[in-house]
């Protein structure tokens, strides 16, 4: 049987109140809430159709929001029957917004802290030295260059063997291999590297120039990804502090 869990895709019920008025491009501070409501239980719906367990806080929210669409639908209490110690309807939807907002603004923050984290880890800092130097360098592996230099190599290879033989190629072999040639050649092409190898061959080949720039042993440039795909010695840049 198929089991399907939204309760993962959404951080909390007020995550998914936040995506349905984002949804409908609303602004949170005037929007009123009750016109997202329907869309709210129909995530319950289908959250309890597909024998997920809710969380209380779900529920909460689909109260409070099911009183506020109440409230709208119907007509205006008289104020002879109006329970002064009973919260109103703007009071109960003004203290659901602000909490929404919060939760905007915190949500915003943890995003942006996240894009910074991401983006710092993709930085090598001078280890000795100076402690007030700069970044030596930024370091960015673009995957989809790297995909494609790989695919290029492929297309390129020899036909493949369909025989068991013993593995003639190992991670640890090929990166001897990229390393003693760049320290011997200088600058070189992936498709050189591979030239002689079949498909085995190229991947194991391909897999050790990741380990070797994983380790900061081999740097690599390819401008465009159609391009080579051009590997070189690993330099760090010097930056001198004023």
């Amino acid at each position: 049987m198929l089991r399907v869990s939204l309760v993962d895709v959404f951080d909390g019920p007020l995550d998914l109140l936040l995506t349905l008025v984002r949804e409908r491009s609303l602004d949170i501070a005037t929007v009123p809430l009750a016109s997202v409501a329907q869309q709210y239980f129909d995530y319950i719906a289908v959250m309890d159709a597909l024998d997920v367990e809710i969380a209380a806080e779900y529920l909460v929210i689909a109260a409070t929001l099911m009183f506020l669409k109440s409230k709208s639908l119907l007509p205006a209490i008289p104020a002879a029957f109006v329970n002064e110690d009973e919260e109103s309807a703007e009071e109960v939807e003004e203290r659901l917004r602000r909490r929404l907002i919060a939760y905007s603004t915190y949500k915003g923050a943890a995003e942006d802290l996240r894009a910074r984290k991401e983006d710092a880890e993709s930085y090598f800092y001078r280890e000795a030295g100076d402690p007030s130097a700069e970044v030596v360098q930024k370091y960015r592996i673009a995957p989809a260059r790297l995909a494609a230099a790989l695919l290029a190599a492929l297309r390129s290879s020899k036909p493949e063997k369909r025989t068991i033989v013993r593995e003639r190629f190992s991670i640890a072999r090929q990166m001897e291999y990229v390393a003693r040639v760049v320290r011997e050649r200088g600058p070189v092409e992936f498709s050189e590297l591979c030239a002689a190898f079949d498909r085995p061959g190229i991947i194991a080949t391909f897999l050790a120039v990741l380990e070797l720039i994983r380790q900061r042993r081999l740097a690599y440039e390819q401008p465009e990804p159609t391009q080579p795909l051009t590997l070189f010695p690993f330099e760090p840049l010097e930056i001198h502090a004023n």
